[in-house]
């Protein structure tokens, strides 16, 4: 059952790296992707339009792909040698990201007025592996 959790978080950062490159991909070049279409409700573009998507300078797209390589790179130590404190930071970073999710959805349903494919696929990645790694982070914190 253990390794099968760690293939799940490997599997989820793996989409949730794709699609924040993807995403970053979209912003960098300004352009709409087949999934995401200018003037429809899945409008990428006019999510990463928003001033609220830049943080001290970062435009968020930019920074996606750092923490879902982060996470990535974490859950392959994890896998490959077991080592506690990579899954303990793993789950802490999940969990931040579960819980700046309400907040960007937020942003994009009432400030764009838009959905963005990416960050939803990348929103949906960080929880699961923010639920699969709960026991860790409840570790981690001493509970």
């Amino acid at each position: 059952m253990h390794q099968t959790i760690q293939i799940l978080v490997i599997i989820s950062a793996m989409v949730g790296f794709v699609a924040s490159i993807w995403g970053y991909y979209s912003y960098a070049k300004g352009i709409e992707t087949p999934i995401c279409r200018p003037g429809g409700k899945t409008n990428c573009l006019a999510v990463y339009s928003i001033p609220q998507a830049w943080i001290l300078g970062f435009h968020l797209s930019s920074l996606a792909p750092y923490y879902y390589g982060l996470i990535l790179i974490l859950s392959l130590i994890w896998l490959l040698t077991g080592l506690i404190p990579a899954i303990r930071l793993l789950s802490i970073l999940a969990w931040s990201g579960v819980l700046l999710t309400p907040y960007l959805v937020y942003l994009e349903l009432n400030i764009a007025r838009s959905i963005c494919v990416y960050c939803t696929i990348m929103h949906l990645s960080s929880l699961v592996i923010a639920i699969a790694t709960i026991g860790d982070l409840l570790k981690a914190l001493g509970i």
